[in-house]
């Protein structure tokens, strides 16, 4: 399955540029099966995710967060499967917000930790993510081979994300799994095992589509 694990609508994400209808239609016609929608600190409630997968039913959507944590929100986790509120409030406790995303088998995802300073912080700490952004729109080639050293060092998991802001971001990075989805949090099994590849988009990586480790 072609998924995509990070996304913004104009709903919930400021700097996000369009809406989810338009991201949906744009996701089916470049062929994605599964989206998860990561607004900035912000979580789509359970009704909402319904309403949007009736009228797109040709992709399963599924809901996330994208947190900005620590004193300079420099530190960006995205959490998969949740719809619960309480996320929003834990920006400035990156431990708690990760021993409850993992005690809830949310996969958690630290996203371009190499972007920004303070990016990777929460690599340092006890306590840390399930896998690491490797190839996405906002984190350069550089960035990325960063980001397979830790996760060597870690012994974590990397994965390839959009990190999708307009509809001209789409089908540049993506996984896809080796066995289907069928609910939210069915992801968190299938990154950790392993079961997928990361892909990008030919056209605008020399690498090639696939990004095998």
């Amino acid at each position: 399955m072609k998924v995509e694990l990070h996304l913004h609508t104009s709903r919930y994400s400021g700097c996000a540029l369009d809406t989810p209808e338009t991201l949906m239609r744009e996701l089916i016609d470049s062929g994605y099966h599964a989206v998860y929608i990561t607004e900035h600190d912000a979580v789509w409630s359970e009704i909402e995710i319904d309403e949007l997968q009736e009228a797109f039913p040709e992709i399963l959507i599924f809901p996330g967060v994208e947190l900005s944590l620590g004193i300079h929100a420099s530190m960006h986790m995205v959490v998969l499967g949740t719809t619960d509120p309480d996320y929003a409030a834990l920006r400035y406790d990156q431990a708690t917000a990760l021993e409850k995303a993992q005690s809830h088998g949310n996969l958690t995802i630290l996203a371009h930790p190499f972007r920004w300073a303070g990016g990777a912080a929460l690599l340092d700490r006890w306590h840390i993510p399930d896998a690491l952004e490797f190839r996405t729109s906002n984190h350069d080639a550089s960035m990325g081979e960063k980001s397979r050293r830790e996760a060597k060092r870690l012994g974590i998991r990397l994965v390839n994300c959009g990190d999708i802001h307009a509809r001209q971001m789409i089908n540049r990075f993506w996984i896809e799994t080796h066995v289907p989805l069928s609910s939210a949090n069915d992801i968190h099994d299938i990154i950790v095992n392993g079961l997928y590849d990361l892909c990008a988009n030919k056209s605008k990586n020399p690498r090639g589509k696939r990004d095998n480790l």
